[in-house]
């Protein structure tokens, strides 16, 4: 009696056993197929903030993009003038609607081809409140019209839904006004413009 009894012991703890190894290696399945997928998702930036260079200006740009819908974006460039500075440079700041188009994988990350659409201001010198879209201001320094962009944005995941977030874009502004500015300048504004930082 006591040997049978002990052979159905070992039995049911190899059985036991097996059990576990088959258990664990389809939990390990399932967690790698959900990870493997979760890299194909596509990374979620809600807002970011980049900073770089500008054809459009002599000084540092940075930009600030909110995400409100997965692929619709509103973003803000400029240098910062009356805010961060007071200095009486030439700028083009741009507000503008953004949409991605594609959602590209690479080795390093996600890269995202986006339109947009909005307006550009040109200011000579210091900034007046408001945007001077039928003229160029009682001084003569600013004026606003229509701008269309095209760029590419590049998304790399860090950590804990952290993104380093690149950019390189084209824009070309219609300032019909610009001619009558205290220094003329040409209707069609266009500018390239690289900036890099950091989202989530």
């Amino acid at each position: 009696m006591g040997q049978p009894g002990r052979l159905q012991g070992r039995r049911f703890a190899a059985l036991v056993g097996v059990s576990w190894v088959l258990g664990s290696t389809v939990a390990w399945s399932a967690d790698q197929e959900v990870t493997a997928h979760a890299r194909d998702i596509p990374t979620r930036d809600f807002i970011n903030l980049r900073f770089g260079a500008s054809t459009g200006t002599n000084r540092m740009e940075m930009c600030l993009e909110i995400s409100p819908l997965e692929a619709w974006a509103l973003e803000a460039c400029g240098t910062g003038s009356e805010i961060l500075h007071r200095a009486d440079s030439p700028e083009l700041a741009h507000f503008r609607g953004k949409y991605t188009l594609a959602n590209w994988k690479t080795e390093i990350g996600w890269l995202q081809p986006r339109v947009g659409l909005g307006f550009t201001e040109l200011q000579l010198g210091r900034d007046d409140p408001g945007f001077q879209f039928l003229g160029v201001g009682p001084r003569g320094m600013e004026t606003a019209g229509p701008e269309a962009s095209l760029g590419i944005r590049g998304l790399y995941p860090v950590i804990a839904g952290f993104e380093l977030v690149g950019e390189l874009s084209f824009s070309m502004a219609w300032l019909r006004y610009a001619p009558l500015l205290a220094t003329p300048r040409a209707e069609f504004q266009p500018a390239v413009s690289l900036t890099v930082g950091g989202g989530f």
